[in-house]
Order: structure tokens, then sequence, then C-alpha cells
């Protein structure tokens, strides 16, 4: 039997054969070819439309296979690692850079807002200090000569406030200022000649209003003659006044009896303005 080489893997093969045995390519015989050998044999001669199964015992590339391609080769390789991986990154990336200038925009707003805070406290209520007022009445003062009038509260000094034997009873003093201030807190002091004074009424219940209808503070005071005793008031005024509820009872010192008159030393204004 005639035999060919197959012109994909060189192999020898049987003439009559339209595909290698070997590799299974087309060998490239025509009709003609085939047409020109004996009527009896064209019976024999196998054709076939599909490659015959081979058992693949060489490397692809000696049967004349085209090789894989490598993934520098394939586009799709590249678009699948940027969708996967840097899309992510970048996403990420871009996350934490908008986070950061959050961060630091919310950072400054808070300082710019701190600052206008500062700047609009200082400017309404200034710096906190002693607050004189300019006029003050009282219910009554004692009558006996000149020197008990409500002024002796706020000048600084021993000298008292009494009422006219009414043991705080019904008991008020009212102040004014020269305008609108911010008052912070007032500081309390009852008489500290405990010798003499601690045979006068103390205040005890008070309330405190002022010319704001919104304002209205109860406190208790103590029945105390050396401390000061100080009262937080925060509002923002022109007129403060404090009623007298209830007081403490004058002690008898030394045999001597108590007195009948209410007594204050002093009220000092803390405030702003």
């Amino acid at each position: 039997m005639e035999k060919i080489e197959c012109k994909s893997c060189s192999a020898v093969v049987d003439k009559e054969l339209e595909f290698c045995s070997s590799c299974g390519d087309w060998l490239g015989l025509s009709l003609k070819d085939i047409e020109g050998k004996d009527s009896n044999q064209s019976d024999k001669i196998e054709r076939t439309k599909t490659a015959p199964e081979q058992l693949l015992n060489k490397p692809l590339s000696t049967y004349g296979a085209t090789p894989l391609p490598s993934r520098k080769e394939v586009p799709g390789m590249r678009a699948v690692f940027f969708l996967t991986v840097l899309i992510p990154a970048i996403a990420l990336a871009s996350y934490l850079y908008n986070s950061n200038i959050a961060e630091e925009v919310v950072e400054e707003t808070q300082i710019i807002q701190q600052s206008t805070t500062s700047i609009t406290t200082t400017t309404v209520k200034t710096t906190l200090e002693k607050q004189i007022p300019i006029s003050c009445s009282a219910s009554s003062s004692y009558s006996n000569g000149d020197g008990w009038s409500c002024e002796n509260i706020y000048d600084r000094s021993p000298a008292t406030w009494q009422d006219n034997s009414l043991a705080c009873k019904d008991g008020w003093l009212e102040f004014n200022f020269a305008k609108e201030i911010y008052i912070e807190f007032i500081v309390f002091q009852n008489v500290e000649d405990t010798k003499s004074f601690k045979r006068n009424y103390k205040a005890r219940d008070i309330l405190i209003t002022t010319n704001n209808s919104d304002f209205l503070l109860n406190k208790e005071l103590e029945n105390e003659n050396t401390a000061s005793q100080w009262i937080d008031i925060n509002d923002t005024t022109s007129y403060l006044r404090i009623d007298i509820l209830s007081a403490y009872p004058g002690e008898e010192v030394s045999g001597s009896q108590p007195f009948d008159e209410c007594a204050i030393q002093e009220i000092t204004f803390y405030g702003r303005g």
C-alpha cells in the first residue's frame, strides 16, 4: 500500500486515508487521487468527516497545534484584574481621602463656631466684675437714726440694713442698675459681728425676681453669720428684687434679749456688661 507523509506532523500514513491517523489533520487529497485507484478498492477507502479519535502521547506543539494564549495576550484578563482589584482600591482611596477632608472641614467649622461664640460672648458680656447698683429701696428701715438704709448693703463696709422692728416679716429689697447687665451670681452676707448682731433676725427663705418675667428664683439661706453664701442668677436685667419669705429668729446672747430687727450686712453683685 502506498504511503504519504503528513504535512502537519510528518507522520507516514496510508495514502488512501483522508485524515492523518496521527494528528487528525486533513491530508489534502483530492477526489481525483481517490478516483484513480481501482474501483474495487474504492469501497475500502474510509471517508470520514470527523477526525479519528487518537491518543496524544506527544506535546501539542509536535502535532502542529496552536499554542494556548498567555495572560499577556488575553485582554479580558486585564479587564477582570482592573475591575476586581484596581476599582475597589481606587474607591477605597477616594473614600479615605474624602473622609479626611470631611473631618478637617468639621474641625475647622467647629473652630470657627467656637471663635465666633467667644467673640460674641466677649462683646455682649465683657469681663466678670462687681456691679454696683445706682439706687435701692426697701420695705422699711430702722427708724433710730439714718445709718440703716438699704444703701449699706452694697457700700462695701460692715454697715447694715435693718428693717423697722418687723423681724423680716414682709420684708423686701429692690436694686436698680444704670443699664441692663448680665448678673451671674450674688454673694449674700449676714452680719458678721456675732456678739451683737447674732441677736438680729436673719433672712431664711427668699424669692428673687428681675425685670425678666420668666425669671423666678427661690433660695433657702443658711443660719450663718460668718460665711458668705453664693446664689447663682444668670439673667440679664437692670433691676433685681429680693422678697424675704421667712426668717431665722434672733438669739439671746449672754442674757441679752434678741432684737426685733431683720439685718443684712452686704449683698455683692457679680456680672458682665
